[in-house]
């Protein structure tokens, strides 16, 4: 037998072994993103004070984290090993961060159907981090419009939404403090996932602003007819990275042009009811501190937007994602103190304030 035989058929048994074992997948070590490039301080992210700075830092740790072990770990679940050894806050960052891994993990290869039934079915408690997850892989690669539409398509009706979200985030993190035009790429999106893009914006404008509320409007401001929905993603941020302090997102609430303060409003609801998702018990501990007034309004602001939620897939709308924020963002305006100051007490309707019964008396 020649060496060149026996040399093939040991590099042969090697390959068999790295593919039967995923041993090959630390190769895919060359794609990890190091943490410490994902910072504050190499960021130069407007982020002040040391609880802040460390907070923010461990968020950005956790979201790396997650991404990297997702792509070149054999066993498909470490970074869900990792993810579970993480305090509550952080958790969800690292799901986000595996998510948008899952694509390279499988070699490019993405297909929808699979996607939701490995990853959002499995922990449905992490559903909208999974989805935004996506939707960062999208623009770290510079997928343009018609990509990131390909992958949203056949995605949960009401969901596929957040992919947009996400891809706004990092058009808005990465790009947007370099070139504030590097944000025109977004307009290219049709309808409503150009708005829930720019909700991504505003999630990013928190991050990037934090300690300055001030410059944050500023860059809202900025945004046009997108600046409702830039509010409204700082008003998920501020409450989701914050949930022990949900004073500072009300502080930041009343800094706000009026106009803005509904879609702000709304941000707060879905960040709350995101955290409600992932750990319930947690939550209530988070908010045991504050008056019964705010209590009360975020236990309201999270049932509503539950019942709407149910409404909106019974119904199955063209476009349910806006028809679930604009009826939420209604019904906050209507019933709760911005922000989350309390529920309105309801005023009684006398007869003649009912439509129904005016038509009654002129047709009698």
């Amino acid at each position: 037998m020649s060496y060149w035989v026996v040399a093939a058929g040991a590099i042969t048994a090697v390959i068999a072994v790295l593919v039967v074992t995923g041993w090959w997948r630390y190769a895919m070590i060359a794609a990890h993103v190091s943490p410490s490039r994902m910072t504050v301080e190499r960021l130069g992210l407007a982020v002040t004070g040391a609880e802040d700075v460390a907070r923010v830092n461990s968020i950005l740790k956790s979201f790396v984290t997650g991404f990297n072990l997702s792509i070149s770990r054999p066993d498909a679940k470490a970074w869900l090993g990792h993810a579970r050894s993480l305090p509550m806050l952080e958790q969800p960052f690292t799901h986000e961060g595996a998510a948008m891994g899952y694509t390279l993990r499988r070699l490019f290869r993405f297909d929808p159907r699979r996607f939701e039934a490995t990853m959002v079915r499995p922990r449905p408690e992490f559903r909208y981090l999974y989805y935004v997850g996506l939707g960062f892989w999208s623009g770290m690669r510079g997928h343009d419009v018609s990509k990131i539409l390909r992958v949203a398509q056949d995605l949960d009706p009401l969901h596929r939404y957040l992919c947009f979200d996400g891809y706004g985030f990092t058009y808005a993190f990465f790009r947007y403090p370099k070139d504030i035009g590097a944000l025109k790429a977004l307009d290219g999106l049709p309808g409503y996932a150009r708005n829930a893009a720019y909700q991504g914006v505003g999630r990013a404008f928190y991050f990037l602003y934090l300690s300055s509320p001030a410059l944050m409007i500023e860059h809202i401001s900025r945004l046009g007819v997108h600046a409702g929905d830039a509010a409204a993603g700082v008003g998920l941020a501020a409450v989701f990275v914050h949930p022990d302090r949900l004073d500072r997102a009300q502080d930041l609430g009343l800094e706000l042009p009026v106009e803005l303060r509904p879609h702000f409003h709304l941000g707060m609801c879905f960040g709350l009811k995101a955290r409600s998702i992932i750990g319930w018990s947690r939550l209530e501990g988070e908010i045991r501190p504050l008056s019964t007034e705010v209590r009360d309004s975020v236990y309201a602001s999270i049932r509503e937007c539950d019942r709407v939620e149910l409404l909106v897939r019974a119904e199955k709308g063209e476009n349910p994602y806006y028809d679930w924020r604009s009826r939420v963002t209604e019904w906050m305006t209507r019933n709760i103190e911005f922000p989350m100051f309390g529920v309105r007490s309801v005023k009684v309707r006398e007869p003649s304030e009912f439509p129904a019964l005016k038509t009654a008396e002129r047709t009698a």
